[in-house]
């Protein structure tokens, strides 16, 4: 009786494991919460930069494919949003919570609904991966500011960074930095733009596919083209940040006013 109670302990001690490794959640593209009623004309497309098991920077990147403006939104990662499997849940950790295949879906959906977006297409790059996809291009040209630029021992204005400058680049942390840039971001959209004008049109998808297949997307090499030419070569083109200092209702955990970030988000896309 006894070893028969000792299994026992140890068949329901192995259920309990199997079910916490299964617990990821899985979700489809039916399920990521879009806003149907949005204007078809603005594509809202998600960035997200994972450094060390987490999300680091989070960006909405919005183009509107009829007045050929561009808004780069830039979302606190500590802000907490509801996962419905999961609770109160920092932005940072949501990504994590999907299964491999439903990690970005996740991420949309807890976007969507916090902001009542429209956003279908993602993109995901793990920030180590950087020095690789920089090798690929060979140089990855960006322009340094003085503090940036003495913070890597390098001359300010334009550079051409290896793939290990990229890397430091974009984990450089400075006083006075702009909550709405993120390095990471700029050099992912260096990257890809670097990709699109590489030559040919042809040449250009291989390059433009070739680093896509280096990061977690659902994104398409021609949809790359269209978002790197916008960002990058647009003239009507604007960033800000969320939340706003005045729409903060809570420090820790960090909380925000949904509905004026919702109302903030729209005029500055769609108005």
């Amino acid at each position: 009786m006894k070893h028969i109670r000792l299994f026992a302990s140890f068949f329901a001690l192995m259920m309990l494991l199997c079910a916490g490794a299964s617990a990821e959640i899985t979700i489809t593209k039916r399920d990521i919460n879009m806003n149907t009623a949005l204007d078809k004309n603005v594509s809202n497309i998600l960035v997200l930069l994972q450094d060390g098991g987490e999300t680091d920077t989070m960006m909405i990147a919005s183009i509107n494919s009829r007045t050929g403006r561009s808004v780069m939104l830039r979302v606190n990662c500590d802000l907490t949003v509801d996962v419905p499997e999961n609770g109160e849940t920092r932005l940072a950790d949501v990504y994590a919570l999907g299964a491999k295949k439903s990690r970005g879906l996740v991420a949309e959906r807890a976007v969507n609904t916090l902001l009542g977006l429209n956003i279908g297409t993602y993109v995901a790059l793990d920030v180590s991966s950087l020095p690789e996809l920089v090798d690929a291009v060979d140089t990855v040209s960006m322009e340094l500011t003085d503090a940036e630029a003495e913070a890597m021992n390098l001359d300010a204005g334009w550079n051409d960074l290896t793939g290990d400058e990229a890397l430091t680049f974009v984990r450089l942390k400075l006083d006075g930095d702009d909550p709405a840039r993120s390095r990471g971001y700029d050099m992912l959209m260096q990257l890809l733009y670097a990709g699109v004008n590489s030559g040919d049109l042809g040449s250009m998808l291989g390059l433009g596919t070739k680093l896509l297949g280096s990061m977690d997307t659902n994104l398409n090499a021609m949809t790359a083209v269209t978002l790197a030419s916008a960002v990058k070569g647009g003239d009507d083109r604007s960033e800000m940040a969320l939340p706003t200092a005045e729409q903060v209702t809570s420090e820790n955990p960090l909380r925000a006013d949904e509905t004026a970030m919702r109302n903030m988000v729209k005029e500055a896309l769609y108005e």
